[in-house]
């Protein structure tokens, strides 16, 4: 297996679940969506949410990152959108004074515990810890709990683009790590079998050199000759 049994490293989200018992209130109009959250497939898709928050209310309250007057959604942008579509004025969260990118790294995590992402997703995610926050990959393994391998493994699977992944979502393939890299290597050309050439037949030409002058005869020869070396050609 490559993955860690369950995520041994994720007290990122366990710390705050003592302030669980005591959300603040919100305002939606001072709440906006992280464009660079780990999630980017169906972030909009929230019908189910809205029919169960409209029955039962929110059942645990969203994370945010306070930015200057305004407040990021760190983990909850879907039970956000939800609320916004029912009309909700505010809504509980919890206000976390962590650093944005510490912030990332909750939400990566948050996502992953709750298998809220697919593999192209975490992968697309690890690459930006990586390349960009300058994270090794021991320290984005202990975060998820997953092997050094298997986090490298999920980096590769990040240069496929957008399109080819929503293509297989649309044609109902199942978006696995398996089905991501033999995407990768057919588009990078790797992996692929080259048929050998057909065997051509030797074609036999016979030339009459008598019908020329001897000048040409002497200099058709000698360009033969040349061509013979320089191509291995047979006469």
């Amino acid at each position: 297996m490559s993955k860690k049994n369950d995520f041994s490293s994720l007290d990122l989200i366990s710390a705050y679940t003592e302030k669980k018992k005591n959300p603040s209130r919100i305002d939606l109009s001072n709440i906006f969506v992280n464009p660079n959250q780990p999630r980017v497939f169906n972030r909009e898709e929230v019908q189910d949410l809205v029919d169960s928050m409209d029955r039962l209310g929110l059942i645990e309250p969203i994370l945010l990152r306070k930015d200057k007057n305004k407040y990021i959604v760190v983990a909850g942008e879907r039970r956000f959108r939800a609320a916004s579509k029912l009309g909700w004025k505010d809504i509980p969260a919890i206000v976390t004074d962590a650093n944005e990118e510490i912030c990332y790294e909750m939400a990566l995590a948050e996502n992953e515990k709750r298998k809220n992402l697919n593999p192209w997703e975490v992968g697309r995610s690890i690459a930006y810890l990586r390349k960009e926050k300058k994270k090794t990959a021991e320290e984005v393994a202990a975060l998820l709990g997953y092997t050094e391998r298997y986090v490298k493994q999920l980096s590769s699977i990040a240069r496929l683009d957008q399109k080819a992944v929503f293509d297989m979502i649309r044609t109902g393939t199942q978006v696995t790590v398996k089905s991501l890299e033999a995407v990768l290597k057919r588009k990078e050309g790797r992996g692929e079998t080259i048929s050998p050439q057909k065997k051509t037949n030797n074609v036999k030409v016979t030339l009459d050199l008598s019908v020329l002058p001897s000048k040409t005869r002497e200099n058709f020869i000698k360009d033969l000759n040349t061509l013979k070396k320089k191509y291995g050609i047979q006469v």
